[in-house]
């Protein structure tokens, strides 16, 4: 790539963000193309066209192939990347049910075993077996009577055997082929790939196939009916018989499902991205996908999902997609990130959280999701829709430029790395006892450690996967070579077993002098068998004692890195939180450090260990700083601040003749000048905000004319209806309360779903059903109910007929066996929360307390009331906005004391409790704040005297649709279950009888916590 520099103002759309799209609802071309423009507007590079939960047009079929071709148009149109996804829902693989319905071998199986008497049918036996002295004795059929042990397989209806080239080959044929005969010869090179979804052979069970016995005896020259009992008990020759299952099982996945599509993908000139399941613990690897490095080796862009709005204690999920890159010259690494964050995450969660992945090892962000549509259960998809619905959306371009740009310089960027990790893997192969996986967390936790250690010390490393070893790794002049990448340091963590290559490799490595570092307990086994060349080779290797200190010492003694950092005490930083990726890019050297966590350091001592002149590129704008800096006798020197979840991207040039400027030298850091500070107040007046909410979620039920409920949450009624198990006809009864006179005819509506279906009463009075309006979501239609209310209790009643299709009744059943089911479920009939929107305020008449993550709580009950006009800007919420989804403007002015040529700046003391907050001074735009730094040079707006200051800020769809109501407060792993009383995968830690669903309201805080300054400084 040339001119990379000068395209930092304007990265190229191959750097851009590619979001997930939901597809969810009946598709409308317009709407499809409104919605790509928006992304487009949006900094957005393209899209993944990705089929989920609530889909009403027919998946594949004519209508859906409509969308799909007028979707690649209008991505071609703007100049934007149209991808396809494989599947409808998740986990790819079984072609909306097409590949299982072909019979049980092309279905999912697992193994089992089972100790006589014996319980289950006996259709599906693989094997029988004796106890003996020696162990387990196969027995014939004839024989079974003299059983002690039944190994036996069970079928999976609802997904496919993934370890079979015949079941997999299915799934092409119905998918990638389907769409190449439509789009291939007339869209192949507008169309970028496929996307496939967390594709596995099992989860926490032993995968079988009916093609598994063959392979095995061709991988290993033995039968694997002979060792099946190993798998499952502890006898002798176990960790053999579990490491050669284990290797034909992970060769099988990884031939058959990512080689054969990812060749597939190759031929067409199109690309193969997504990720595989359970990437993220060894524990839960071995029985999923056996070795995702392995699959990631045939991906094209290989990829991980990181889920929830926080970052990780260790690094090991991006940083093994980001070492299968380097090593294979993959130039672009995808993370699927931000789903079941919730809808509060703000722009500064997204940054930290794409960052922390980001320098280690990805390069390329698919943010988990972009909604078609909120309609029903859509809105709890694993939230939140990073989308038009969301209040701040017209702000989304500053976040998709700013990653833009860095991905840019991460994909052409040469990674300088050294140290190479080897990933333990198989030797948790050995310690998987049937299901039992206890022996292994430690082995992840030592592994983990390690790796934290490292990156500690800002030791850049690899994880050496020996799947990939056996087929691209070398030795040669002292370097161990994988693919593209070599290292100098070979580290063995705490292990049992590696392959024989591995071995091999090692001897050829330490033969030749590079550095051997293992660590206890050390392997004994090759290949799951004892191996006295092992043992001699350990003996060269250098063995430090299990401390931080004493592994940084061994590496670096060998390969030091490339920086130094020290806080304003002087004290090294070594933390989790703070880390460093550096490049080769076109002559210059680039230092990313990140600061992914909450801690502040005033001032860091940077020193870059290499000769030259340091300028910063500023991500969020596209320039160029030149920084103060020192020459020492190793480098540079630099200070800099360091804001939780900033980062800095340093470019070190090298020498042109030109002395480095000396800290202290420049003008702004003279010590002859005096500061003034003025705090501004912390009560504004209120300027304008945009239309207020009120979230009307619990209703009274009467069906079939019977007895009203009692008042009850809406989002348990669905579940009521679906019981009746056939169509009725129902009521509901809307309360609320309006604490203002109604005589002033102001907006008001109510904001409902699908309104043309119902017959809306407000106060007994009719009122048309007509839509005036969306707001928010094309879904949410506005029906107008002014001149209706009264002062005092008001209710709306709705009527309608509640039906879902034998069909829907099926599938629902269907969901509850397994996920692939339940990630496309969609019903015919929702019933959800209804709104008022309009000019009023919203009080709560039981008061507010503070809970835990910003989290405001009420018991409620709510009235309207009339807007403030004054505000105390530290908590809105409290102050008649406890469900707003929108922009509040406030204005105050300051007097202020500056002179011609004072340097003037402003500060907020605490981030803004917003999504986006913007600066005003004196009727002009100063900035739009979306992360740290929160701080701006003003001193060409501010004025001696009186000054104007706005301040517009906007939060998100948190406060408007929730959850609400869930035990834990505001929660950071949010899904469909959250909302509910019944926890699913992302509720941890509910008690055995407590109550998930609460009638207490949540909300998060909004507002400024703390009134922003003013800093003037003086010569």
């Amino acid at each position: 790539m040339s001119n990379i520099w000068e395209q930092l103002l304007h990265p190229p759309n191959d750097y851009r963000t590619i979001p997930f799209w939901s597809w969810n609802d009946k598709l409308e071309i317009a709407e499809l193309e409104r919605q790509i423009e928006e992304m487009h507007k949006a900094g957005i590079g393209g899209f993944f066209m990705h089929a989920r939960g609530g889909l009403q047009t027919p998946y594949m079929g004519e209508a859906w192939m409509d969308a799909i071709r007028a979707c690649i148009k209008k991505g071609k149109e703007l100049g934007m990347s149209p991808w396809l996804y494989d599947e409808n829902g998740w986990p790819s693989g079984f072609a909306d049910g097409q590949v299982p319905a072909k019979g049980a071998a092309f279905q999912q199986k697992k193994l089992l075993c089972e100790q006589a008497p014996f319980q289950s049918a006996a259709q599906h036996t693989i094997a029988y077996y004796e106890q003996t002295e020696n162990g387990y004795r196969l027995l014939g059929d004839e024989d079974a009577e003299k059983a002690q042990l039944r190994l036996y397989y069970e079928i999976n209806p609802y997904y496919l055997d993934a370890l079979s080239e015949q079941a997999v080959g299915a799934f092409i044929e119905a998918a990638y082929d389907a769409y190449w005969e439509r789009f291939g010869e007339e869209f192949g090179d507008v169309i970028k790939g496929f996307f496939t979804d967390e594709p596995q052979f099992a989860r926490g069970q032993l995968p079988w196939s009916f093609e598994l016995e063959a392979a095995f005896r061709s991988a290993n020259g033995y039968e694997l009916k002979d060792v099946l009992p190993a798998l499952f008990l502890q006898i002798e020759g176990s960790a053999q018989a579990r490491y050669d299952y284990w290797a034909c099982v992970t060769a099988m996945f990884t031939k058959a499902y990512a080689k054969q599509i990812g060749d597939w993908c190759q031929s067409k000139g199109w690309s193969f991205t997504g990720h595989v399941v359970d990437e993220q613990a060894l524990q839960i690897q071995v029985t999923s996908v056996g070795d995702p490095m392995a699959f990631y080796a045939h991906l094209h862009m290989p990829g991980c999902d990181w889920l929830g709005r926080f970052i990780g204690d260790e690094p090991i999920v991006p940083k093994q997609v980001g070492s299968v890159a380097h090593q294979l010259g993959k130039k672009q690494t995808i993370t699927e990130s931000f789903g079941c964050s919730g809808w509060d995450i703000s722009f500064a969660d997204l940054k930290r959280i794409g960052e922390w992945q980001f320098v280690h090892g990805i390069t390329m962000i698919c943010q988990h999701l972009q909604s078609y549509s909120l309609k029903g259960l859509r809105k709890r998809d694993y939230p939140p829709s990073l989308f038009f619905q969301q209040p701040w959306w017209e702000d989304y371009k500053g976040f998709n430029d700013y990653f833009a740009r860095l991905s840019m310089l991460l994909s052409e960027g040469i990674r300088q790395v050294e140290v190479l990790l080897l990933h333990p893997i198989r030797s948790a192969w050995t310690l998987q006892r049937g299901e039992d996986r206890s022996d292994i967390p430690r082995f992840h936790t030592a592994f983990a450690q390690l790796s934290r250690w490292m990156c500690q010390a800002f030791i850049e490393h690899d994880y050496g996967s020996e799947s990939i070893m056996e087929g691209h790794g070398h030795v040669k002049d002292g370097q161990f070579i994988i693919g593209e990448a070599s290292y100098r340091v070979v580290v063995l963590p705490p292990s049992v077993t590696m392959s024989r290559t591995t071995l091999t490799l090692l001897k050829q490595f330490v033969q030749q002098g590079g550095r051997m570092i293992a660590c206890a307990p050390y392997p004994q086994l090759v290949e799951g068998v004892l191996d006295s060349e092992l043992a001699e080779l350990l003996l060269q290797a250098n063995k430090p004692e299990w401390s931080s200190a004493a592994m940084v010492d061994a590496i670096t003694s060998v390969s030091a890195p490339s920086i130094r950092m020290t806080d304003e005490r002087g004290v090294t930083i070594a933390a989790d939180t703070v880390n460093v990726q550096t490049l080769e890019l076109e002559g210059s050297r680039l230092y990313y450090v990140v600061n992914s966590g909450e801690e502040h350091y005033a001032q860091v001592d940077i020193e870059l260990l290499h000769k030259g002149n340091v300028s910063m590129i500023d991500l969020t704008s596209g320039d160029t700083e030149y920084l103060d800096q020192i020459a020492t006798a190793d480098g540079i020197r630099l200070q800099l601040p360091l804001h939780p979840g900033q980062s800095y991207m340093l470019r070190l040039k090298p020498s042109t003749g030109q002395r480095p400027i000396e800290i202290g030298q420049s003008s702004h850091k003279s010590e002859s000048q005096s500061t003034e500070t003025t705090i501004l107040s912390s009560h504004w007046d209120v300027v304008s905000l945009t239309p207020n909410s009120l979230t009307l979620d619990t209703c009274r039920l009467r069906v079939e004319d019977g007895e009203w409920s009692e008042l009850q949450p809406v989002i348990r009624i669905q579940e009521q209806l679906l019981a009746w198990g056939r169509s009725v006809d129902i009521e509901l009864d809307f309360p609320f309360y309006v604490g203002w006179e109604t005589g002033y005819n102001r907006d008001l509506f109510v904001v409902m779903e699908s309104p043309e279906l119902f017959a809306i009463e407000v106060n007994g009075r009719k009122v048309s059903s007509e839509s005036c309006g969306t707001w928010r979501d094309g879904s949410f239609h506005k029906v107008d109910i002014r001149g209706n209310v009264q002062r005092g209790e008001n209710h709306i009643r709705l009527n309608r007929h509640f039906y879902n299709s034998p069909e829907t009744y099926q599938a629902i059943e269907n969901a509850k066996k397994f996920e692939s089911e339940g990630n496309k479920l969609t019903f015919d009939t929702e019933i959800e929360s209804i709104y008022l929107l309009g000019e009023f305020g919203v009080e709560s008449q039981s008061g507010y307390i503070y809970g835990e993550r910003n989290a405001v709580q009420t018991e409620g009950s709510f009235v309207l009331t009339e807007i403030p006009q004054v505000v105390h800007a530290s908590e809105l919420v409290q102050q008649g906005l406890p469900f707003f989804a929108g922009t509040f403007r406030l204005r105050q002015h300051i007097l202020v004391n500056c002179n011609d040529g004072a340097g003037a700046r402003w500060f907020f003391p605490e981030p803004p409790q917003a999504a986006v907050a913007k600066l005003w001074m004196n009727g002009h735009e100063v900035r739009t704040f979306l992360w740290e730094p929160y701080e701006a040079d003003i001193r060409r707006w501010l004025v001696d005297g009186e000054n104007v200051i706005e301040m517009e800020l906007t939060n998100s769809c948190r406060n408007l649709l929730g959850p609400h109501h869930h035990v834990h407060g505001e929660i950071y792993k949010v899904g469909p279950s959250s909302f509910t009383n019944t926890p699913g995968w992302t509720d941890k830690g509910i008690p055995q009888g407590v109550s998930m669903y609460v009638d207490r309201y949540t909300f998060v805080r909004f507002g400024l916590p703390v009134p922003p300054r003013i800093v003037v400084s003086i010569i």
